[in-house]
């Protein structure tokens, strides 16, 4: 950890005096050039939009990632783990004292004690912390980090004093408000060379999604796969971070008992089969020093032992990214869709978890996740008609075949809907006694009659069912 400077914190309490909220809203950006020529970019929050803070943006990805979300048609718990996961930025809040970890608050009261100063009021602390991307939000542990806030915050007090001075604040700031369908922007820019403020402006393009990453399979690796046997199956996969941060195994501890460094988001995916709906793997990081590694490793080790899919479908960057080259490679067809409302349920639940251990109340997670759980259509409604309709089908297969496996099948493809044809003739056969012998859901049953004529007549039939007298 760095200790912070007193020049630091005599800055904070510069800030907070001078109330920056009631002249700035969090939407309006201005950028600060620093001696390295990167441009930081501020947003101040205060006032009726929340507790006082500054956030210096470190990076253009970072106020991209802003951007997706203020213009997102719905601001949701998935967009929002997205934003913390993609920020990268220094950050200035006013906290109570039980918001300090312990080294934060032993240089906070030194610094109290020689400057002869006594807390006072809510949020009177100033709170340092830095994140980085898929890092969790913690405190400095880089000299540079506390420098570069310094220099930041030193700009901003001169660009306050030129503003209550009667200079317009619209020439130091972008009004983001004013331009949501913009696709450049034109930030303004000012620097501090010891003795006055020069302006500039910072362009860049809206819209910038970041890199996802993509595996580098090698020969060896791509061999061993291709030697799975091949199958008719479709393979539903998801991937994105999880918003629980975790600590490395080989982290280093301070004196504290505080990670060093900071926490970080691990990487999830999780694979289904289409017809069955049953989870092939789901894996997620290991470690911050090699984010995807052990997801990647998971995934050639289960086309392995499963075989090669016929279609792969996703609906994101990163899964799209993570099996693009795989699936050329192997001659798998990747099927991007816009939505895929399964993924959304097997993510919700995951979440709901995650925020139930947290302590949220089980109407906080219903409205922050849009789930309504006693909606006929919700998630565990629909589990629950579904878990009925498996237990008759295990139920019948036991009952038609010996086999194991046959039964197996059977479930699997009867649990399906609109595929018969691709069903096997052993299976197949099966289901056509169920018909005969069980009460059968309708749907099901004209699926079978159906496929039973287009197996076994060639000549054209009516498909109607109504006078209930067809026969095989």
């Amino acid at each position: 950890m760095v200790m912070i400077p007193d020049k630091l914190f005599d800055l904070a309490f510069e800030f907070k005096a001078a109330k920056p909220w009631k002249l700035l809203h969090p939407a309006q950006f201005f950028a600060v050039i620093l001696s390295d020529g990167k441009p930081r970019f501020c947003q101040v929050f205060g006032g009726s939009s929340g507790k006082p803070a500054l956030w210096i943006h470190n990076s253009e990805q970072s106020v991209q990632a802003y951007l997706r979300m203020v213009h997102s048609k719905q601001v949701n718990f998935y967009s929002k783990v997205d934003y913390l996961v993609e920020q990268e930025a220094y950050i200035l809040t006013f906290e109570n004292k039980a918001a300090m970890a312990p080294s934060e608050l032993e240089t906070m009261q030194k610094y109290l004690k020689k400057r002869e100063l006594k807390p006072s009021g809510s949020g009177f602390y100033p709170v340092f912390r830095v994140t980085t991307s898929r890092h969790r939000t913690w405190m400095y542990r880089d000299k540079s980090e506390a420098d570069n806030t310094m220099a930041c915050l030193q700009v901003i007090m001169k660009l306050l004093e030129h503003v209550k001075s009667g200079e317009k604040i619209n020439k130091y700031v972008l009004d983001l408000r004013l331009h949501t369908h913009d696709k450049r922007l034109s930030i303004p820019a000012v620097s501090f060379d010891g003795q006055e403020l020069s302006h500039g402006v910072v362009d860049f393009t809206v819209g910038n999604k970041p890199k996802c990453y993509q595996p580098r399979w090698n020969d060896l690796q791509v061999a061993r796969m291709k030697k799975a046997k091949k199958t008719g199956a479709i393979w539903v996969a998801d991937q994105g971070p999880l918003p629980e941060a975790l600590i490395n195994e080989d982290a280093q501890m301070n004196e504290y008992g505080e990670a060093i460094k900071a926490p970080y988001f691990p990487e999830m995916m999780a694979v289904f089969d289409e017809a069955s709906g049953e989870l092939l793997f789901m894996e997620t990081s290991t470690s911050d020093k090699d984010i995807y590694g052990n997801i990647a490793k998971s995934l050639m080790n289960t086309i392995i032992d499963m075989g090669c899919p016929m279609t792969v479908r996703v609906r994101n960057d990163a899964a799209e990214a993570m099996f693009k080259g795989l699936c050329n490679k192997l001659h798998i067809k990747l099927d991007r869709r816009e939505s895929i409302p399964e993924l959304d349920d097997f993510r919700c639940d995951i979440h709901a978890q995650w925020m139930e251990g947290q302590g949220f109340t089980e109407e906080e997670i219903k409205q922050e996740l849009g789930k309504v759980f006693e909606d006929p259509d919700s998630v565990p409604s629909r589990r629950k008609r579904e878990n009925n309709r498996i237990e008759m089908l295990v139920s019948i297969a036991d009952s038609l075949v010996e086999d194991q496996s046959a039964a197996e099948e059977f479930i699997k493809y009867a649990s399906s809907r609109g595929i018969m044809d691709k069903v096997p003739d052993i299976v197949f056969d099966n289901l056509a006694d169920a018909v005969l012998l069980f009460d059968i859901e309708p749907e099901l049953e004209k699926l079978v009659k159906v496929e039973f004529r287009r197996r076994y007549y060639e000549d054209d039939f009516d498909d109607d069912f109504d006078d209930g007298e067809d026969e095989y």
